[in-house]
């Protein structure tokens, strides 16, 4: 009993002194675990923060009137790894905070051990005036010395930043090399996946000190940067230095890293070399394709086939291979597309149908022949600066970009035109006073008509001396087959970047403030160059023009003919053609006797025409039914029945019954036969063999 009693009492003494000996150690492991979170998740805080911005007496130095987030307003953000970056970017985005849209600019810094910190950054700014913009540092304080890590961190330091500030558009440097950068695209990856449209701007830094226009584009066309797709297309055929030459100047240009396609296009008489050529260049900005014609089209077939867009995103360049551009073309093209087509001054271009590299020098419309051109002359004593850039209804062969809409109405309206003139020639469209009329064979013809119709006008550089961001070498080719002087075709090109500081302002002017001139040069108001297309359409034209300001790009209201002259002109011609179809029967029907009863008698004649056109081997009327009927003397078959028939000149056999039948035009004998032949030069006009004979003049 006393042994059970002590084997009772043990446990529950031993249960009580452990529960004791447990409450203290629990709570002191309990306190251990928190001191350990809050020393963890302090600091943790503290970077999260650090990660995002600089301290609050940062900002306020430079953004004492601007939110640090705003997502209801336009916001852009620029990030920068290293004093070089910013650098290069400080020129962009300390202009891009002078934007008068209620646009904020948010600069982010990967941190001091990546070369520039927030605090540094700002100092850097206050050099200069007006540089009001937000700073942020990441302060990556890891992977200094191991690159791999630096990618995830600047992941999540930028698409943090990206969820709080909402920006519409994202400046940085394209370095694929540079893994902060690569983190930098993986965060935009990531937030397109979640249907955030930002427009990401991507430069090489090589290129930023070309970039000084862009702060001049508005919001709305810093957000389309990506939209427009510019292509290139080039014409050539068998001018392989040219194209060589051509291809040396694309290479040599800036692109911005943008992904322009080129696209060759060879007329099928293109040479062995220009073949090999075409097929081994390379191209490293975009895609390459290359083009060979079935069939010889020429040169107006082949510029105007080069290009249909798919879309009214989609540009193309037209360049003859006999063109040299400038390296700065592209950046030419690309600042005048974002600014007039999808920026503020959009529902005013409507009639822009594209933008020209050449600094035309020639005009060679007037009716006199090409005449010297000077536009910084014509623009004197106007209100427009003498070297301010111009819009001229004049469309450009010589180097330059067409938009959509434009040239898609003018392949509609070529075709129609094409056909016309082919046809039943109802379309009578003259452009007063313009030398293009005598144009037959160039495609330039019809986009001036349809300029001229509807208004429609092309920018055109306009720098001093002339300088240009194309050349015409003007080497022979279809439309210069007697070797013209190339003196007034050649320009100097721009080589050094004076794209800015050659324009008044050092900007392209508003669209409104662009002067405009008319096929000849004259300064004329736009709505004036409206009226006059407006006037002749009246006259061309049964359909009455659109309104005013309707711009369909359609252009089947130009080209309205009057019912009862169509039904007149088709009646006329199905009669012609009912008649030529009874003639060419009565001929293949009276050929057909002649050829059985009486040509074999003559066909030793050298001097009758008769014969002339049965047997000639040049007659180009290879579908004759009278024609398969004749036997070419080359033929060698031997079972000819046609061919048994007729007598060789020289056959010496006297007793041939065919040959005694022929009666030679030397024979002097009153021969019977002989009497039943007519001579050609018979004036007997009552003859009834004569009038059976049919001329072969014809038609």
């Amino acid at each position: 009993m006393a042994y059970s009693d002590r084997i009772s009492y043990r446990p529950l003494y031993q249960k009580q002194t452990y529960s004791i000996w447990m409450f203290p150690r629990i709570f002191r492991s309990i306190a251990a675990c928190l001191s350990l979170i809050i020393f963890i998740a302090i600091p943790l805080i503290h970077l999260n923060k650090r990660h995002i911005e600089t301290n609050s007496s940062l900002f306020h130095k430079s953004n004492d009137n601007k939110p640090f987030f705003n997502s209801i307003s336009k916001n852009i953000i620029v990030v920068i790894d290293g004093d070089q970056q910013a650098t290069s970017l400080q020129p962009i985005y300390c202009k891009l905070s002078k934007k008068a849209e209620n646009v904020y600019t948010h600069v982010i810094v990967t941190g001091k051990n990546r070369g520039m910190s927030g605090t540094r950054l700002i100092r850097f700014n206050s050099l200069l005036s007006n540089c009001d913009v937000s700073v942020y540092d990441l302060e990556l304080r890891k992977g200094i010395s191991s690159n791999e890590n630096i990618l995830p961190l600047v992941f999540q330091g930028i698409n943090h930043a990206l969820d709080q500030i909402r920006p519409d558009v994202v400046i940085y440097i394209n370095d694929p090399e540079n893994e902060a950068m690569r983190g930098v695209d993986a965060a935009l990856v990531a937030a397109s996946q979640s249907n955030n449209h930002i427009t990401k701007i991507a430069i090489p830094i090589e290129h930023t000190k070309h970039l000084m226009w862009l702060p001049d584009l508005s919001f709305e066309s810093l957000k389309n940067w990506n939209t427009p797709k510019i292509n290139l297309q080039i014409i050539t055929q068998n001018r392989p230095e040219s194209l060589t030459r051509l291809i040396k100047s694309l290479n040599s240009s800036i692109y911005f890293g943008d992904d322009v396609s080129l696209t060759i296009n060879m007329d099928r008489g293109a040479d062995p070399v220009t073949i090999k050529f075409s097929q081994t260049l390379e191209w490293n900005f975009g895609q390459k394709h290359v083009r060979h014609r079935v069939i010889q089209g020429g040169l107006l077939t082949a510029v105007v086939e080069s290009y249909y867009p798919s879309d009214d995103n989609d540009y193309s360049i037209i360049l003859e291979d006999d063109i040299e551009l400038s390296p700065f073309y592209y950046i030419w093209a690309k600042y005048g597309v974002l600014k007039y087509r999808y920026g503020n001054d959009r529902s005013l271009s409507g009639r822009m149908f594209g933008i020209s590299f050449y600094n035309i020098k020639i005009n060679e419309l007037n009716m006199a022949g090409r005449i010297p051109f000077n536009p910084a002359l014509n623009l004197r004593g106007t209100k427009y600066p003498n070297q301010s850039p111009y819009l001229s209804q004049v469309p450009c062969s010589w180097g330059a970009l067409y938009f959509p809409e434009i040239w898609r109405e003018f392949r509609t309206y070529q075709n129609i035109r094409l056909n016309d003139v082919l046809g039943l020639k109802l379309q009578d469209i003259t452009v007063p006073e313009s030398r293009s009329n005598r144009w037959s064979r160039s495609w330039k013809r019809f986009f001036i008509e349809l300029a001229y119709l509807r208004g429609y006008v092309m920018l055109y550089p306009n720098y001093e001396n002339f300088i240009s961001f194309s050349t015409n070498h003007f080497e022979n080719g279809e439309h210069n087959r007697r070797g013209k002087k190339k003196e007034p075709f050649q320009l100097p090109l721009m080589n050094e970047s004076i794209l800015l500081d050659g324009l008044p302002g050092n900007r392209l002017p508003n669209f409104k403030d662009l002067p405009t001139m008319d096929l000849w040069g004259k300064v004329t108001p736009q709505n004036e160059l409206i009226q006059r297309g407006r006037n002749l359409q009246l006259k061309i034209s049964t359909c009455p023009p659109n309104d005013f300001g309707d711009l369909t790009y359609d252009p089947q209201d130009l080209l309205c003919v009057d019912e009862e002259i169509l039904r007149t002109k088709m009646m006329k011609e199905s009669n012609q053609s009912k008649s030529k179809s009874k003639t060419d029967e009565v001929l293949n029907t009276s050929n057909g006797i002649k050829m059985n009863k009486q040509t074999t008698k003559e066909d030793n004649s050298a001097e009758n025409p008769t014969i002339d056109k049965i047997s000639t081997l040049d007659d180009k009327v290879k579908d004759s039914p009278l024609g398969e009927q004749i036997i070419p003397f080359d033929d060698k078959e031997e079972d000819s029945s046609l061919r048994k028939q007729i007598v060789p000149l020289d056959d010496k056999e006297k007793d041939s019954s065919l040959r005694d039948q022929i009666i030679p035009f030397d024979d002097k004998k009153d021969s019977s036969l002989r009497d039943q032949i007519i001579p050609f030069d018979d004036k007997k006009e009552d003859s009834s063999l004569r009038e059976q004979i049919i001329p072969f003049d014809d038609k």
